[in-house]
């Protein structure tokens, strides 16, 4: 590695709770993983940006006066598509620069690598030419940039989660308000496991976006009588009245699960703080149940290996995590029966599916830091 790099790096997430409701104002319970997106920076003389990976074979060259999307330039959108928005925003950014980017966080898993290269890039850029963007800016920046360059309708969660990642602990994220604490993490004798299907997705190709407007369907409709800016401020005990205000089931079934997931939050905070493991078990499989019916964002693989976690005789609960339609799982596991585990629910899910299944352990890290 040549001296004449800086290195920085930043974490992929888990969400423990509280699936697909931050674009809906809701609680979310992120938690940064050790899986990194590195890149090593390197200033230029010129005004030309040069963009590298060490996992694929797209090479990048832009222009700082040429920074449009281009389809073609695939992931290479979000380090371009942040120092467009940088610049935009009046950032100085007068010098062009290399970036050779190293990940072992698997696109398309579901554990956020597109939101972990917008927050690094944004992270390194805001170090090599001081800019004077704190953490919690760098997350908001690089939802704007998901949102308005790359197109995907995305919340505040996984760029928050990224950027402001702490050891050992979770966050409890208001994503109406970007109000957040810091939770901490100790499962005892247990351990989130991340079940990867290697059933990859692409987001904007997906029916995320569809979700999206779903919800905001229901909000309209909703709005004028219970005077809300999210469907998050509703409640359960409301879910008949509302029923009746909504004649599709489709997006009546949306509004239900956005509802039961906000406050299943709420009690997967009390259970972490009560250590009630059977209770947080018991909200991991009530969440996936929701996602599945309710929200229609599983499918066969994710279905194959969430069952197949919970009918192990030491996992104590198990969901879909991130987006849905492929990517992964996690579950919640005695830590001595890891291996067993591993072991049936690889077998069971390569008999349903023939796919290899990629199962792991991960730590609670920190968020985006300077290596070197």
């Amino acid at each position: 590695m040549k001296n004449n790099y800086n290195i920085y790096e930043a974490p992929a997430r888990i969400n423990l709770i509280g699936e697909h409701i931050d674009y809906n104002g809701g609680m979310v319970m992120p938690a940064a993983i050790s899986l990194r997106t590195r890149a090593k920076f390197k200033l230029r003389d010129d005004l030309k940006i040069i963009l590298d990976s060490e996992n694929t074979d797209l090479h990048v060259e832009r222009d700082l006066n040429d920074l449009g999307y281009d389809k073609k330039y695939d992931w290479a959108n979000y380090p371009v598509g942040v120092i467009y928005t940088l610049i935009q925003k009046g950032y100085k950014i007068d010098k062009g620069f290399e970036i050779i980017f190293d990940s072992n966080i698997p696109l398309g898993s579901g554990l956020s690598s597109s939101a972990s290269i917008l927050v690094l890039t944004c992270y390194a850029l805001n170090s090599e030419f001081n800019l004077g963007i704190n953490n919690k800016d760098i997350a908001l920046i690089s939802q704007e940039i998901e949102v308005k360059y790359c197109g995907l309708s995305c919340g505040i969660m996984d760029e928050a989660i990224i950027a402001l990642g702490k050891k050992n602990h979770a966050i409890l994220l208001d994503c109406a308000k970007f109000d957040y604490q810091y939770i901490p993490i100790d499962f005892k004798n247990y351990t989130i496991a991340v079940l990867q299907t290697n059933k990859k997705r692409a987001l904007t190709e997906s029916n995320y976006n569809q979700r999206v407007q779903e919800c905001n369907k229901a909000l309209n409709i909703l709005k004028p009588k219970y005077n809300i800016n999210n469907l998050c401020e509703l409640k359960s005990t409301e879910l008949d009245n509302i029923k009746a205000l909504i004649n599709d089931d489709v997006i009546y079934r949306r509004v239900k699960h956005v509802i039961c997931e906000n406050e299943r939050v709420y009690a997967f905070k009390d259970a972490l703080i009560n250590n009630d493991l059977v209770k947080l078990g018991k909200l991991l499989n009530e969440s996936h149940e929701s996602l599945k019916n309710d929200y229609e964002t599983s499918g066969i693989h994710l279905d194959t290996i969430v069952k197949a976690s919970q009918e192990f005789k030491d996992c104590l609960g198990a969901r879909m995590t991130g987006a849905g339609f492929g990517g992964c799982a996690i579950a919640l596991v005695k830590k001595s029966s890891f291996d067993e585990f591993k072991k049936i629910v690889e077998a069971k899910y390569y008999e349903k599916t023939g796919i290899n299944a990629l199962i792991y352990l991960v730590d609670i890290s920190d968020g985006p830091k300077k290596v070197i």
